[in-house]
């Protein structure tokens, strides 16, 4: 069936072309790919500035030199921007026939994790083992969710006829995603579980999937999702600390107490550059989960706007590049890869400001942290890739 039919009558994705504004003749503007680069640039080089700032006392406390998270992210940043130039001139059809394979190592990888007797590979810290340590560490994660992407947008090209049926279309990857949420939680790591059925969630709407399945998904999956959430003590108790957080000051509403005095103390033009008060020993995770409240103190409202702006630049460039992809895989892998950064970005920010309850997701290009960080680059690469083949 031709890419214009399937459009056409795919519902859901008309709604969201229109959302977009966009027409199948539209081409992209040229200026897409050069300022999503530029804006992609500007949060590289600000999350830089912003990481030494809330990261130095943290490193000096650890017994490490300030510059310690400083030095790291930028050789992070270097091996992702390394990433990002490959990926920018890989066509990203490739990525289509790479979809199975890159599903099924990452699905390894995560398997790997959480395997008893591999303790000395995948360590625990905090009470979770997320991490693999072979000679470098790696987040598997981090790459769970971008394989994800791209084997849901590329079965969902394929399953285009079928995507209406809930038994032969959208049961498969229901199947798949479901499995990866149930190792991300054996982690345990709820926040990218979340994360990974909500970006399905878009990608597979957006390839035309119906809104009474997803209806009837909800039904079944947020009874399981408060299973889930109230097993864990410690889950619970946060989310009464969302709801309440004055009365959990002291216990585990102390983070989103500390973020919100943080946020508050900025007032307009903030504290000034590394004057924040929180960081030393108030506000925990200042480098990670919790960096936009140490900008929004040091930076105020004028600070904290510049974040938002920029990332909602970044977000609708993004979004202008995928609605002018040159076909329908394309169109999805762009839309997956952008809301990944964006509501993990939007996601940051709404925790950190009590809008959400408190779990620890990362600010993308500024919080510290190397697989976090070359994966969103590369994602960025990939976006680069599909703006330049746009439609002629």
């Amino acid at each position: 069936m031709p890419f214009e039919r399937r459009l056409a009558g795919s519902r859901s994705m008309s709604v969201f072309a229109r959302a977009l504004d966009v027409q199948q003749e539209t081409r992209a503007a040229p200026w897409a790919g050069r300022a999503l680069f530029a804006l992609t640039i500007l949060l590289l080089g600000l999350g830089l500035l912003w990481l030494y700032s809330a990261s130095s006392f943290v490193a000096t406390s650890e017994g490490l030199p300030g510059t310690y998270y400083l030095v790291q992210q930028a050789t992070h940043a270097g091996v992702g921007l390394v990433a990002l130039a490959a990926a920018r001139f890989i066509d990203y059809r490739i990525w289509r026939r790479l979809a199975w394979p890159l599903l099924i190592v990452s699905i390894i990888l995560l398997v790997i994790v959480i395997l008893p007797g591999t303790e000395a590979i995948a360590p625990r810290v905090n009470g979770a083992r997320r991490w693999l340590r072979l000679g470098m560490t790696v987040q598997p994660s981090e790459l769970a969710k971008y394989a994800l992407v791209l084997w849901v947008a590329a079965v969902a090209v394929k399953k285009q006829d079928r995507l209406h049926s809930l038994r032969y279309g959208l049961g498969p990857f229901l199947v798949v995603a479901g499995g990866i949420c149930g190792l991300l939680l054996l982690e345990p790591h709820f926040s990218a579980a979340l994360l990974t059925a909500v970006v399905t969630t878009v990608v597979l709407f957006a390839a035309g999937a119906r809104l009474g399945h997803f209806a009837l998904m909800a039904g079944f999956g947020l009874p399981l999702a408060w299973v889930v959430v109230t097993h864990a003590g410690y889950r619970s108790s946060r989310i009464s600390a969302f709801l309440h957080p004055t009365p959990g000051a002291q216990g585990v509403g102390y983070q989103l107490r500390q973020s919100l005095i943080a946020v508050g103390s900025g007032g307009m033009f903030g504290v000034g550059y590394g004057a924040s008060r929180q960081k030393l020993y108030y506000l925990p995770e200042p480098q990670n989960d919790f960096i936009f409240p140490i900008i929004a103190e040091e930076w105020g409202l004028v600070g904290s706007v510049l974040v938002i702006g920029v990332f909602l630049a970044w977000t609708l460039v993004a979004l202008r590049i995928a609605a002018s992809a040159p076909d329908l895989f394309g169109r999805l892998l762009a839309i997956g890869i952008t809301a990944l950064i964006a509501v993990t970005a939007f996601g940051h920010i709404g925790v950190t400001l009590g809008v959400l309850p408190t779990t620890g997701i990362n600010l993308p290009f500024v919080s510290a942290g190397g697989t976090h960080l070359v994966m969103a680059l590369f994602g960025t690469g990939v976006l680069l890739n599909i703006a330049a083949q746009r439609r002629c």
